[in-house]
């Protein structure tokens, strides 16, 4: 299906030129890469406004998101969080620390190692979790709603496809740009 002349934007008139200086360019491909990347920046810049909002960083939202991914009583060691995050020991340690002081988090000692530590939310981590978890997710079902139930199941597919054509290492490149936060 072809785009009508009045949804065409800065970035279409923007690819014709590319189009013109490089006549190889195939400009579906490149438009589709463009697209991803201004998307991704605006969804950041979203959820940056709901942490503002909340009162929390990213480190404490992802961190306190994988506690809670482990359903209750949503603990995990720092090692596992570590590993899940992507972090090294140090950063990890680091980024424990912060939050405990903040009341986000606390360490509990591990009934199963005696010098083991296990992590969990506070009743303060788990209401500002759901708060921003709540508003980011309002925010984007306003922005999904320019798709129709169908679109949305479709693209989600697409996506999925064009993410599992990348080789598995481009995934380990998220740990380094982790720990250099910490």
């Amino acid at each position: 299906m072809k785009t009508s002349v009045e949804q065409l934007d800065r970035l279409d008139e923007k690819l014709k030129v590319w189009k013109r200086e490089i006549p190889g360019l195939d400009v579906p491909t490149e438009g589709i890469v463009e697209r991803i990347q201004i998307l991704a920046h605006y969804f950041d810049r979203s959820m940056d406004e709901t942490l503002a909002e909340i009162g929390l960083d990213r480190r404490a939202y992802w961190l306190i998101g994988h506690l809670r991914y482990q359903g209750p009583p949503y603990r995990s060691t720092p090692g596992q969080l570590a590993e899940e995050l992507r972090l090294s020991s140090g950063a990890m340690t680091n980024r424990l620390d912060r939050l405990e002081e903040a009341g986000l988090i606390r360490r509990l000692p591990d009934p199963s190692d005696r010098r083991g530590t296990l992590i969990e939310p506070t009743e303060e981590g788990h209401a500002a979790w759901e708060r921003c978890t709540g508003a980011q997710a309002r925010r984007e079902a306003l922005i999904a709603s320019a798709l129709s139930d169908d679109e949305k199941d479709e693209l989600h597919g697409l996506l999925r496809r064009l993410q599992r054509a990348f080789p598995p290492e481009y995934a380990s490149m998220k740990k380094h740009r982790a720990e250099q936060e910490d």
